[in-house]
């Protein structure tokens, strides 16, 4: 064959070549583009499906109160459950415990319940799998992650705390600073829906300012780490320079200002936010105080009995939160925080609000009291 002919059927060959590599990179380009477009909106429907499931999460907690209600006629405190013994460590079983019932975990409640009726000792913060009392081997009923107790948007999915179950759902102790570690007077907290049940027990008729206008349930991240610098205010708890133990509007002033504040870090020890389920020794492990808006720090002096915890979730823009009548409604992070004299209030250093008091932080306040007197729902 004539060699012109074959360097031209060779140079035909090659431009042949180059033509499908070019439609290939074309086609490979193309795609990319659309997967560049496809992934946000995938990515956008998977959070919707989360926070559908976390919506659903709340309303189950919510509903479980009713179903408790109509059965003992009260919600679940935040400690001191009535009708169980408030010696030893028995009064620090905490609200997800007695919702148990209501859950789809009877066979859980019925473990705690023996426990507590034998007297035994394990309680909540007890990290392992079982425990040997008098050669008879016990399982542990506060072992395991409880999944309608966590959000699916949460970083952390697993326990923190030996073999503890978590929770990202918080009840709510109201909108006070003042002895918020559930003290031991009879000062202790009492304008939310949970608090010491040896001091008070919330009912319906007792939500003063309407059921749809009272949060029963917040969300509230769990906590990434211990004593170490955090990315986020969603992943731990700042440290004040301050006991938070009587706070007076000065110190959760500087709590606000560590939203952006440098070096921020998880405080210690043992003190990971949502890190017990069943816990309600301080309220960092199962409750939430009404006091700064949502996705705003949540402060500790040094110990998780001395802070106060905020709502917190990793939705965009703020935080789904169960009202007392049983609706889930979503709050901004932009939501009114401050009375209108609130300037006044901060002059004065007021460590705590009036059972009657209209709160002292604004609208956000106002949905944590349940006896303010204030007409106010989500805006």
């Amino acid at each position: 064959m004539d060699k012109n002919v074959k360097m031209g059927r060779t140079a035909g060959l090659w431009k042949v070549y180059a033509f499908t590599l070019v439609e290939l990179l074309v086609v490979i380009a193309i795609i990319g583009i659309l997967i560049a477009l496809l992934l946000p909106a995938v990515q956008a429907a998977r959070d919707a499906a989360r926070r559908m499931q976390c919506t659903n999460n709340l309303k189950q907690l919510a509903l479980g109160c009713h179903n408790m209600h109509n059965s003992v006629k009260h919600f679940p405190s935040h400690s001191h459950q009535e009708g169980l013994p408030t010696d030893s460590h028995y009064w620090r079983i905490s609200w997800p415990p007695m919702l148990c019932p209501y859950i789809e975990e009877s066979a859980r409640y019925e473990q705690i319940m023996q426990i507590v009726q034998d007297r035994l000792d394990i309680s909540p913060y007890h990290t392992q799998q079982s425990y040997t009392i008098n050669g008879v081997v016990y399982e542990n009923p506060y072992a395991g992650v409880i999944s309608a107790l966590v959000c699916p948007s949460e970083v952390i999915r697993s326990p923190v705390d030996g073999v503890l179950g978590i929770t990202s759902y918080k009840i709510n102790i109201g909108d006070e600073t003042y002895n918020n570690s559930i003290s031991l007077g009879n000062d202790s907290l009492k304008r939310g829906v949970a608090g010491r049940g040896d001091q008070y027990v919330c009912n319906i008729e007792i939500i003063n300012d309407g059921a749809s206008n009272t949060v029963l349930f917040c969300e509230s991240t769990i906590t990434t780490g211990f004593d170490k610098p955090i990315a986020t205010l969603r992943g731990g708890i700042a440290q004040t320079t301050a006991d938070v133990y009587r706070m007076p509007l000065s110190l959760v002033e500087e709590c606000r200002n560590y939203r952006n504040g440098p070096n921020l870090r998880t405080v210690f020890p043992y003190s990971r936010r949502g890190g017990r389920w069943a816990d309600a020794y301080g309220p960092v492990f199962t409750g939430v105080h009404m006091v700064l808006p949502p996705n705003s720090p949540s402060c500790s002096y040094n110990h998780f009995e001395f802070c106060f915890m905020a709502a917190s979730s990793y939705h965009t823009g703020g935080c789904q939160v169960a009202m007392c009548d049983g609706s889930v409604q979503f709050v901004s992070d932009t939501v009114d925080c401050k009375r209108d004299d609130y300037s006044q209030l901060l002059s004065e250093n007021r460590l705590s609000v009036g059972n009657s008091e209209k709160s002292y932080f604004g609208v956000w306040g106002a949905l944590g009291s349940r006896n303010g007197g204030e007409n106010v729902g989500i805006p």
